[in-house]
């Protein structure tokens, strides 16, 4: 049973981001008209609020109660990444008057980071067969960043307390894509005998 609710944590997240899609261009939509955009942009906030705490839940309760695998942990890295490169992606992309606007800079950093590791993780597992996928502290962190950056652009507050957010959620996330690179890397040479 927590099994299961580990995967509908998981798998929601990811379902969300049409709905979050929907309801941030909704307010962009209703603000550009003139018209009062807080029931969307309510909305959108709750869903980056759910979203981030799913990933937060649904990490502590596998391994609160043991539940951790393989499989379950690459699926929980992938929907992560999905989340959030989407709406990193919908805060850069998407102008207009509701939402703090988050610098091309930024988008560059979070997708660059995640196909460094998309595909360094495919030449390894290519090379040497699958790898040990290992949740640690620093990905969790940049995680609780992330969010944060993206509940501050939800919210549409000023950019100038954004900057050292975005900073420091692109400083750790650059660190723990480091970080896994290397145990990818190390991984790939224990199973080749070196």
């Amino acid at each position: 049973m927590l099994r299961a609710t580990l995967w509908v944590l998981t798998l929601a997240r990811v379902g969300l981001i049409p709905f979050f899609v929907v309801a941030g261009l909704n307010a962009q939509e209703l603000a550009r008209a003139g018209e009062d955009p807080s029931t969307p942009r309510l909305l959108a906030l709750g869903l980056v609020v759910v979203m981030g705490v799913t990933d937060l839940l649904d990490g502590w309760m596998a391994r609160r109660f043991d539940l951790s695998s393989q499989i379950g942990a690459v699926v929980d890295a992938v929907a992560d990444k999905l989340v959030q490169v989407a709406l990193v992606a919908f805060f850069t992309l998407s102008v207009g008057p509701v939402f703090t606007a988050l610098p091309l800079w930024f988008l560059v950093t979070v997708f660059g980071r995640d196909l460094v590791l998309l595909v360094g993780v495919s030449v390894l597992r290519l090379r040497y067969g699958p790898l040990q996928v290992v949740h640690r502290g620093h990905g969790r962190v940049a995680s609780v960043l992330m969010f944060g950056v993206l509940g501050w652009s939800a919210l549409g507050l000023p950019m100038w307390g954004l900057l050292p957010l975005m900073l420091g959620a692109a400083g750790v996330s650059v660190y723990s894509a480091t970080i896994y690179a290397l145990d990818g890397a190390a991984q790939g040479r224990a199973m080749s005998g070196r």
